[in-house]
């Protein structure tokens, strides 16, 4: 019986040592996984920042062009006012534009009556009398059944 007790203490501890075995053999694997992972998140982070840098170029380069655009249209306006406070009208904007001003000053504000010529002379009908109002005063006459 002693025996026995020792072949199954063998097995059981076989057993148990053959959990232990493997799961200390997987945990070298799990930490090969967990570096291979991080070395994966630090690619794609690297990735990342690598666009994110060139995006943020983009929008600088976007900034600088509509910024210097400003500056010019600015300038012009500046340019204008100049112009307009030096000219014969002084301090007026122009509201309609240049053309619709240079167009609205010489337009003749007084309307120019055409002569009408006819090709063709109304009739005359006033020298003898026609139609319903002939002058002449009818009698009625009755109708009798």
């Amino acid at each position: 019986m002693d025996w026995l007790v020792g072949v199954l203490l063998l097995l059981v501890g076989g057993i148990i040592g053959f959990f232990v075995a493997k799961f200390f053999n997987n945990k070298p694997n799990n930490e090969s996984d967990e570096a291979a992972g991080k070395q994966t998140i630090q690619e794609l982070m690297h990735q990342q920042a690598a666009m994110h840098i060139q995006e943020t170029k983009q929008i600088a380069d976007k900034l600088v062009t509509q910024s210097t655009e400003l500056q010019r249209q600015i300038d012009n306006y500046e340019n204008l006012l100049i112009s307009q406070q030096a000219g014969p009208e002084g301090n007026s904007l122009n509201y309609f534009g240049e053309h619709t001003t240079a167009y609205l000053r010489n337009k003749n504000t007084q309307p120019t009556r055409e002569r009408a010529t006819a090709d063709v002379q109304p009739l005359d009908f006033s020298s003898e009398s026609s139609g319903l109002f002939s002058g002449q005063e009818e009698t009625p006459t009755k109708e009798t059944k």
